[in-house]
């Protein structure tokens, strides 16, 4: 009979908790809907085409056959066809990949059929930003299985009094792949593609869970309702709590951040160590006032904890962290930019593998700091509401 008495009590204050039930029920929702679309569809390599002069009669066919490869998309380039001076056509293929219009460019100029019928192996340029490993990787790999029918579709030069004994002089020569990169090299591992913002989400990770769980134990112990009634006004409380918090949570950041750039196989500048140092400061006041938020509505320990992967989560499938956020749904797209860590890691990984300037994303910036101030206001909002309530 106790047993089934103390269980009874268990689901009666479950069923009494509305958070409590939506915890039980609505998240593992949100978590598998996340999941799906994380993994219903392969990421898509987007790859331009531009040929000049005669090479222009095989783009039809290259094309088509690069087309049956499911894991490359073939993109339109806004780069004008009368263009043909290659330091020109050179800037606006790097211009066209800076735009994230392609993650990779094959371009064919006009001297590569001359070269075949020199005896040469001639040459194709594939452009490839660089930044995104499995991009990379797909783009080429397409390619270089595409260029043995484009090999075999080049026409070939015998002499008419050339017999049998000198048709190895045919050119069958394989046809070259030189690569460009707009970041990284050959060398860029798919690792360095996700070491940068692990940073960010760290600090993140840790800080959002510190916070809740530390200003929720001073709700317990009543201390910060004799706060509240002492002559200090709430947004000061606040920023004492933060101000406490940022020394913990900065040296824990240079922890991280030592520990993580050790691992990543690229030399860094200065100034992207202090990008990322501003980058790391801002995310941590975000995640601090967003674990006070989450603490101040909860109204008992069980529920500051439930707020965790209600945050935590979307954080992770939709920040672009792991998967490409283009790969979700419209809807997904939209709330992803209402998330705090998605623009802390456009920073991080434009600045460490870009090695873009600090204001260069200054919408970026300008975000974490709106989110700071959002956040601080609703604090505020929430706490006016409770005392008018008390």
């Amino acid at each position: 009979m106790a047993i089934r008495w103390i269980a009874l009590r268990i689901i009666q204050e479950i069923i009494r908790d509305r958070r409590t039930m939506a915890f039980f029920l609505l998240v593992p929702i949100v978590v598998m809907t996340l999941i799906y679309y994380a993994l219903l569809e392969d990421e898509k390599a987007k790859l331009g085409v531009v040929t000049r002069g005669v090479a222009r009669f095989y783009e039809y066919p290259l094309v088509s056959v690069i087309e049956e490869d499911e894991d490359i998309e073939i993109v339109s380039l806004d780069i004008p066809d009368k263009e043909t001076d290659p330091a020109e056509l050179d800037r606006l293929i790097m211009e066209e990949m800076k735009k994230g219009k392609a993650h990779g460019i094959l371009y064919m100029d006009q001297q590569l059929l001359s070269e075949r019928f020199a005896g040469e192996r001639g040459a194709i340029h594939i452009y490839l930003e660089g930044s995104r490993p499995t991009s990379t990787a797909a783009i080429f790999s397409s390619i270089a299985e595409a260029m043995d029918d484009l090999t075999e579709t080049m026409p070939v030069v015998i002499d008419a009094e050339c017999s049998a004994k000198c048709a190895n002089s045919v050119n069958i020569k394989a046809i070259e792949i030189k690569k460009h990169y707009l970041y990284g090299s050959e060398d860029y591992r798919l690792i360095d593609y996700f070491l940068p913002v692990f940073p960010t989400f760290f600090v993140f990770f840790f800080t959002f869970i510190i916070s809740t769980i530390t200003f929720q134990r001073e709700r317990v112990r009543g201390t910060l309702e004799r706060l509240l009634i002492a002559p200090v006004s709430f947004s000061q409380i606040i920023l004492g709590y933060i101000s406490g918090f940022i020394i913990f949570s900065s040296v824990q950041a240079l922890i991280i951040i030592g520990y993580i750039l050790a691992l990543i196989q690229i030399s860094f500048t200065p100034h992207q160590l202090f990008a990322l140092g501003v980058t790391l400061f801002l995310i941590m006041i975000v995640a601090l006032t967003m674990g006070l938020l989450a603490s101040f509505m909860a109204m008992n320990e069980f529920q500051a904890i439930q707020f965790i992967p209600l945050v935590i989560l979307p954080q992770i499938f939709l920040s672009d962290m792991i998967w490409r956020i283009e790969s979700f749904p419209l809807v997904f797209q939209w709330i992803s930019y209402g998330l705090p860590l998605t623009h802390a890691n456009i920073i991080s990984r434009k600045v460490m593998l870009q090695n873009q300037s600090l204001w260069e994303n200054w919408p970026q910036l300008l975000s974490l700091g709106g989110f700071f101030l959002f956040f601080m206001l609703v604090m505020s909002l929430v706490a006016l509401k409770r005392n008018k309530n008390n």
